[in-house]
């Protein structure tokens, strides 16, 4: 069974674009194309996050951060249901403006920390298409399995951590303090990155399957979440590291 560990990317959710399609087949150029003005938007975005956060806590609004959580959530769903230019960037805008009043949060707690998450992210992010465009990462049914549990298993874990921060004053995360943080951060980080590469093989089987012109707008909006999910992994690793030193 074919199957990516991210849920907007999987194959069984990408066969429902097969067959043919008045707006022509997914190609390789439109898909990067896409993925490149999705990519745009949320980074402009996220610039006026990171201007607005100072302006935002003064107005204590807690919320309006609150509703943009559910608008968020509302519209991703949105995208992955109904993936088009219209619902793809209108999350790349909630999501960028989100990720960058936290970086902006992050930042003001350590200079240069959100450069450093950047950075990393961006060169985990060639390296990985650069093993797998040369062959020596093979996407087969095994690490597809391997890496689909591991992402359920990380999901799970940030959840019960989430509903015990509700609900346990004073909650502290293990993946937020010692060595054990260092340890899962860790974990989670290569877990998402190993995501990259079931991303890269459903956008490849989806063009030489010739898949309608839509799901380019559907791998766009996948690949994006897999990024922004190894992205914040990323800084609460960095995080993790500094509150260890």
């Amino acid at each position: 069974m074919d199957v990516a560990a991210n849920p907007a990317l999987s194959t069984n959710q990408m066969e429902r674009f097969a067959g043919k399609n008045k707006s022509g087949v997914m190609t390789f150029g439109g898909t990067l194309s896409k993925i490149g003005l999705t990519f745009a938007v949320l980074i402009a975005a996220g610039v006026w996050g990171w201007l607005a956060l100072p302006g935002l806590i003064e107005s204590y609004s807690t919320r309006l951060l609150w509703a943009g959580t559910i608008a968020l959530l509302v519209v991703g769903f949105w995208a992955a249901i109904k993936p088009g230019m219209i619902s793809v960037m209108l999350y790349s805008v909630l999501e960028g403006f989100y990720l960058g009043a936290i970086s902006r949060a992050f930042d003001a707690v350590s200079d240069g920390i959100v450069t450093q998450a950047v950075l990393i992210t961006i060169s985990i992010a060639i390296v990985s298409y650069l093993l797998y465009a040369a062959g020596l990462i093979k996407v087969n049914d095994k690490f597809r399995s391997v890496v689909t549990i591991a992402t359920f298993g990380v999901f799970g874990y940030i959840l019960v951590e989430w509903i015990l921060s509700i609900f346990v004053p004073d909650f502290v995360g293990i993946a937020t303090s010692g060595t054990w943080g260092l340890i899962v951060g860790l974990v989670i980080v290569f877990i998402a990155s190993l995501n990259l590469f079931l991303d890269y093989a459903v956008i490849t089987n989806g063009v030489e399957s010739g898949l309608s012109k839509k799901a380019e707008w559907y791998a766009s909006f996948g690949l994006v979440l897999t990024l922004i999910w190894l992205y914040v992994s990323v800084l609460r690793l960095l995080v993790s590291s500094k509150n260890n030193n």
